[in-house]
């Protein structure tokens, strides 16, 4: 009798266990789905595997329908053809990653719509490899146009945007790089410089070289204003 008491008052605990379970997993699955921002989840090979309702209904695709398009095809769908680069960055970012997370300005529309919102996205390792690598990351984007009282306040997004990414890319150059191109952005000559740092002008010249092919720009006008904005010099 003993022991059947007891039982009974384990199962009536592991009962009472398994709702108040039940009821979290619910109410986080209901912040998950009503949270005003598209969240998922993307494989680096697979495109998204995973996504909330809020992504399902801003963007007009269920996820049985982004995952029976594919990754690629489903970007192209909802993301501005010139804003097709950010999705490809994160996703080049993530195969070298390097412990920083990454984000972006871009825009998107739901698929029944011509017109493009501006969201703002972020993303972290969700899931690695066995070796390290990333093999997922989790994805936030927060649609801005309903949410951006003035227009001073989505140029001021964009800049930031825009000061981020090219903070990215200036983490690519060698110490030596970094260095050159600080004296690039306050005016200084390859002489000036060569004579500052105790190097050849040729050297100086080289590192100017990989330094603008590294950067993507063609001119000295350009790669100051691409430094500047990421707050060197």
């Amino acid at each position: 009798m003993e022991e059947t008491r007891n039982r009974t008052a384990e199962e009536t605990e592991l009962s009472m266990k398994l709702k108040a379970l039940e009821e979290k997993c619910a109410f986080l699955e209901r912040i998950i789905h009503e949270v005003p921002a598209n969240i998922y989840v993307s494989d680096l090979e697979e495109g998204v595997i995973w996504c909330n309702k809020t992504n399902e209904e801003t963007l007009g695709f269920t996820l049985e329908e982004i995952r029976n398009m594919g990754g690629l095809e489903y970007l192209r769908q909802i993301v501005h053809p010139e804003d097709l680069h950010i999705p490809d960055d994160s996703i080049s970012h993530y195969q070298e990653f390097t412990g920083a997370e990454f984000g972006g300005v871009f825009r998107a529309k739901h698929k029944a719509r011509k017109e493009y919102n501006w969201f703002i996205g972020w993303a972290k390792a969700f899931l690695h490899r066995k070796e390290g690598q990333v093999k997922q990351i989790l994805c936030v984007d927060v649609d801005m146009s309903p949410r951006m009282n003035t227009e001073k306040q989505l140029i001021a997004a964009l800049q930031e945007n825009l000061k981020h990414k090219n903070q990215l890319l200036l983490k690519t150059l060698s110490k030596r790089e970094t260095e050159i191109l600080t004296w690039v952005c306050r005016g200084y000559s390859s002489k000036a410089i060569a004579e500052k740092l105790f190097l050849s002008i040729h050297t100086v010249n080289t590192h100017r070289r990989n330094i603008q092919n590294r950067l993507g720009t063609s001119n000295v006008a350009d790669l100051v204003v691409l430094a500047k904005e990421a707050g060197l010099g």
